[in-house]
């Protein structure tokens, strides 16, 4: 019998919890989402959406008046944040249960203030006596639609989304607090410790007093992707002078080749990620603005005349290619809408024996379409001047124009860095005394090292026989950076189980992916790297049955990298792995 009383109790309570929690005050606010980019100076300001807040109570004054306070407080950090404006007293309407706007007869607002702080906007609403009673109403801030009201307005921003980064950026979002003072009598600024009352509905068990007042999105991002099948390569049969492809063509949109001069390191885009509003506007933030069309792509003055029409005012859109060992003297770098197609927009670029290893392709003609399609990176070389065996960045800027007046700087500048294809087969190294893990006596130890500041190497591996035959082949590590890496040959043996499917013309076929002891005649390790230009390679050798330890580095060749005369680090060493991986 207990037992049920019990079970009665806590389904009471749940119920009345339950109860509780629905009929708690909540906050409705409208967020408005303003682009990122247009937030430019702390002194610009912007008119705050409609907030509503509904009570749990009801307000009677059908026979007293009834005058209560209701607040919108911004947070605390950063202080740069405020109310610039509070508004006027006719945009602070109430709301019926239903929905619809209680007759401003039935009620006045006092003039909003602000706190010396300016992050509290407060005022005093007084329901008229002999009002109906308006059961769980709700009080609407910023409630444009009544004639001739205005919003208020908040200012500090630009402390608060800080710069629109490259690449990425998160979605800042400021948030908005709502207070209610009961019975007050004053029309100075209520607090928690003057003007405690049961009845004031943000202290009301299970409200909802926190919403948003604004997110930035970031509207527009430059997108960057490397082409990533059929990479040119350097012809080492031309004197390094025209480009081969590296595989079979896949499709010319991501294919690297594209013929023996033209090259193809891939594409940058614009895109319209969000939809956030121009500053002080509703229209969208886009490069292909509503209603605005003259103003889409890149056609816009130096000075831009209008500050909030929805329009991207752009100065230019240029793209930095990098080069990591130089590009070929007398080469083309360019931008089209085609892969291996003309140059579009004027970005184009030609490499004197003064050009450093960046170029700069910059264009103020661009259309929307063509900022909004890929823009393919092609490289073109002569075919009768060396090609440095380079991998290439990119960092593509959509550059804002001047405002034509004092009050703003431009709009915030688009930009991202990424890596684009590299000439595939700039680094080959033949480890010649590789002991494998078959041999019964000595067994390699390798170790890996990535020079580049910058770029990420993907490091392949590929087993050659004493008799010339090509063993298996894998991808054996993917170095950071500066990264370092030992690996042991019972480690490196077990990825190398790819069969090369065309071993070339002149070359032993018959891949034998067995590995063996072959009594001391020796295999040979070929390393192969993408995506940089240099890769150091150490071979130690381990004998287990007695414990000697020696370094046999010395016993391996490189790649020349640069130029037909000297290794990379001036390492000159025998030039003996002339071709890559036999995939």
């Amino acid at each position: 019998m207990k037992q049920k009383q019990l079970s009665i109790l806590a389904a009471s309570l749940v119920a009345a919890f339950a109860a509780n929690v629905a009929s708690a005050g909540q906050i409705q606010s409208s967020s408005s989402a303003i682009a990122h980019e247009v937030i430019v100076n702390d002194a610009q300001t912007v008119a705050a959406p409609p907030v509503s807040y509904r009570f749990a109570g009801d307000v009677d004054a059908s026979l007293v008046a009834q005058t209560f306070q209701v607040q919108l407080v911004l947070p605390a950090s950063p202080a740069t944040i405020k109310f610039n404006s509070a508004g006027t007293a006719s945009a602070i309407t109430l709301v019926d249960n239903t929905g619809t706007l209680i007759p401003a007869t039935n009620y006045t607002v006092t003039t909003p203030a602000l706190s010396t702080d300016g992050k509290v906007l407060y005022a005093n609403i007084t329901v008229k006596a002999g009002s109906p009673i308006y059961v769980t109403p709700a009080v609407r801030f910023n409630d444009t639609s009544v004639a001739g009201s205005a919003a208020a307005t908040v200012a500090g921003l630009r402390t608060f989304v800080g710069d629109v980064k490259s690449c990425e950026n998160g979605v800042p979002t400021l948030g908005i607090s709502f207070k209610h003072f009961a019975n007050v009598t004053s029309t100075s600024q209520a607090d928690d410790v003057s003007n405690i009352n049961s009845a004031n509905e943000h202290k009301r068990f299970g409200s909802t007093n926190d919403g948003t007042l604004f997110t930035f999105p970031t509207n527009i991002s430059v997108k960057l992707a490397a082409a990533s099948t059929n990479l040119a390569r350097v012809d080492a049969s031309t004197q390094n002078t025209k480009f081969r492809a590296s595989g079979a063509a896949v499709a010319p949109a991501t294919d690297g080749f594209v013929s023996t001069t033209v090259a193809n390191l891939g594409t940058v885009t614009l895109s319209q990620d969000a939809n956030g509003s121009d500053s002080g506007s509703n229209a969208v933030y886009s490069l292909t603005p509503v209603g605005t069309p003259a103003s889409a792509g890149i056609t816009t003055p130096a000075a831009a005349l209008a500050n909030n029409n929805g329009a991207v005012e752009i100065k230019n859109f240029n793209v930095v290619v990098t080069a990591s060992q130089g590009f070929a003297l007398n080469s083309t770098v360019w931008l089209s809408t085609t892969p291996g197609g003309t140059a579009v927009g004027g970005a184009t670029a030609t490499v004197t024996a003064t050009t450093g290893n960046s170029v700069t392709l910059t264009s103020t003609t661009l259309t929307a379409a063509q900022l909004q399609a890929p823009l393919y990176v092609v490289y073109t070389v002569p075919g009768t001047t060396t090609i440095p065996s380079s991998t290439f960045s990119a960092t593509g800027t959509l550059a804002k124009a001047p405002d034509s007046g004092t009050t703003y700087l431009n709009e915030q500048n688009n930009s991202c860095t990424r890596s684009l294809a590299s000439l595939v087969g700039s680094v080959k190294v033949d480890v010649r005394n590789y002991a494998t893990s078959k041999n019964g006596g000595w067994t390699s130890y390798i170790r890996l090292i990535n020079p580049s500041e910058t770029n990420v190497a993907t490091v392949y591996g590929q087993l050659i026989h004493s008799n010339g035959t090509y063993g298996g082949w894998g991808q054996i590590a993917t170095l950071q950076p500066r990264e370092a890496k030992n690996m042991s040959a019972a480690v490196i043996d077990p990825l190398l189980t790819t069969a090369p499917v065309d071993n070339g013309t002149g070359y032993k076929a018959a891949p034998d992916l067995t590995i063996t002891d072959n009594g001391g005649l020796g295999e040979r390790l070929r390393i192969s790297a993408e995506g940089v230009s240099a890769l150091k390679v150490q071979n130690y050798l381990l004998n287990g049955s007695n414990g000697n330890f020696i370094e046999a580095s010395s016993a391996q060749g490189v790649d020349f990298d640069v130029n037909s005369d000297r290794a990379l680090d001036a390492q000159l060493n025998d030039q003996d792995a002339q071709r890559n991986i036999a995939k």
